[in-house]
This record gives structure tokens, sequence and C-alpha cells, in this order.
């Protein structure tokens, strides 16, 4: 974990500006029924979504400002819907992988320890859990209407 309030303070999160962190599987918990109903939720909150590279390799991350509440979003970037003006609401705890594993640096140049093929490649083994988990999401969406 890489978190430095200092450093981050200074810039005012340049980096979650620009584009939100990414998702491991365990960050919604540790088993296939854990990932399952977590992801539900976190789709239904709005404010996370899945994204993806090419086709078929998806990835969760927090949804971008303006595009809450949908579950799929290839923006190419954005502010992150975590990010207020005293930073990150979300505790150390509940923060994606991708932003604990973002090295802070003085020179704005942070280091992202974690990459985004490894990412894809751990959501390619719950590939129907994301899927229905989606499915899941946009069926309560549809039934509010």
């Amino acid at each position: 974990m890489y978190i430095n309030f200092e450093i981050c303070s200074k810039c005012k999160g340049k980096c979650c500006k620009n584009y939100p962190g990414l998702a491991l599987p365990n960050d919604f918990g540790n088993t296939k029924e854990e990932i399952y109903k977590n992801l539900i939720d976190a789709f239904k909150s709005g404010n996370w979504c899945i994204d993806w590279e090419k086709k078929e390799e998806y990835f969760v991350r927090p949804s971008i400002k303006g595009k809450e509440f949908q579950v799929f979003d290839h923006s190419i970037s954005g502010e992150c819907t975590f990010l207020t003006e005293r930073g990150c609401k979300l505790t150390k705890e509940k923060r994606p992988s991708g932003c604990l594993l973002l090295e802070p640096k003085e020179n704005e140049k942070c280091v992202q320890h974690l990459k985004k093929q490894k990412v894809i490649n751990e959501w390619k083994k719950f590939h129907d859990i994301l899927i229905n988990a989606a499915v899941e999401a946009e069926k309560f969406e549809g039934d509010k209407l």
C-alpha cells in the first residue's frame, strides 16, 4: 500500500481526476458468492462500473463523475466518482487495489504497481460472475422505471 496523504493533497488528486483506479475481484470479497453479491450492490450504487480493453477483456473500476449508474462504461478518461475536494471519500479498506498500489511521487509522476493486464487476467477468472452481476444490477434499474 502506497498511500501518502501529504503528496496527494499537494496535487489535489490529479491521478484521480484523470482516471479511476482499477479494482481486483478480491476487492469485492473472498469467495465467488461474496464477490457476486458485492458486485451487484456496487453496480446498483451507481459508483462502480465495468470497463473493457478488447473484446471480453473486462475489469471493474469506480464510475466517472457524470456517468454514475452506467453499469458498462468505456470512457477514455474522467474524474473518479469518489474524489472530493478533501480527497477520496473511501476509507483505505474500501479503496480499489489500483488506488492502493499507486505510488505517489513529489513530481506528480506517480507509479502504478498494478498493471491493467494483470487486472484483466484476474477478472477473466470471474467472467460469468461479473456478467451475471451486471445483468442482475441492470434488471434492478429496469424494475425502478
